[in-house]
């Protein structure tokens, strides 16, 4: 497909455009700014919160809508903090998974109004999530005491990715047609409102401005990517992702610690 199909990119942060240790490289920064020097849309498209979002949209460079929590909310932060959609989790239903989250011993994160609520503070959530991520943590006695419990997103974190895969298929099973279930890394599983996707959301802009999906080009590395790159005219899987989701991907590029991301943005949009 020539560069001039392609009118917007979606691209995953974590594992994607973002190493291990949080790091954009510059090779990746310049290919995602020469692309939208081109006139083509680039799009983040996250599990990652809105407020951790924004800093490294503006780093970017970017001046487009955020697509966060696994396409749970859009909105904007350029020009305004416009919300184009916002799908929670209903309150029966997320203490639900909570009970059953419980059960399986995961540390349980519940996102309300943007911000974190954790029951516990494991070290998983002290050490590998909040403190590497710049994210403050609402300690509450119990999720119970909530008013108005209908989180944006839940999930469910464990060192033991063998723990987070049963938690994944059991539950997926359990809830199937009622949530959106997926894994954003190996050691995350995450729980959002059944209407909502990466997938579904960037489908909901691309519509809006005027873009057909055959025109989109999307990058990721994980579960939560994958149908965000079946929908899209050029899916590229990273050469560091799930091995699933490079069955289905168009292109395999090489690695985060790579630039792959650059690679396949370099091949498809800025050598065209």
């Amino acid at each position: 497909m020539p560069a001039k199909d392609i009118k917007l990119l979606a691209l995953d942060i974590d594992g994607t455009i973002m190493d291990k240790n949080f790091n954009i490289s510059e090779r990746v920064k310049s290919a995602i700014k020469q692309t939208a020097s081109k006139g083509i849309h680039v799009i983040i498209a996250t599990g990652r919160m809105y407020s951790a979002t924004v800093p490294i949209a503006m780093d970017l460079g970017l001046t487009t809508p955020l697509i966060v929590y696994q396409g749970s909310l859009i909105q904007e932060f350029y020009k305004s903090d416009r919300v184009f959609l916002h799908h929670t989790l209903p309150h029966d239903l997320s203490m639900q998974v909570v009970k059953d989250l419980r059960e399986y011993g995961v540390q349980i994160n519940a996102y309300l109004d943007d911000k974190l609520y954790a029951e516990n503070i494991s070290p998983i959530l002290a050490e590998e999530y909040a403190l590497k991520r710049n994210i403050p943590v609402h300690k509450v006695d119990s999720f119970d005491n909530l008013e108005n419990f209908e989180p944006t997103k839940i999930l469910g974190l464990d060192h033991d990715i063998n723990l987070i895969d049963k938690v994944k298929n059991e539950l997926k099973q359990k809830y199937k047609g009622i949530i959106n279930i997926t894994k954003s890394t190996p050691n995350f599983c995450e729980f959002v409102n059944n209407k909502c996707s990466k997938a579904n959301s960037l489908l909901f802009l691309a519509e809006k401005l005027g873009i057909d999906k055959s025109q989109i080009m999307a990058i990721g590395d994980q579960d939560n990517d994958r149908e965000m790159l079946e929908i899209s005219g050029i899916g590229v899987a990273m050469g560091n992702g799930d091995k699933e989701l490079k069955k289905i991907a168009d292109y395999i590029t090489d690695t985060v610690d790579n630039d792959g991301a650059a690679h396949a943005i370099e091949k498809f949009i800025l050598r065209n």
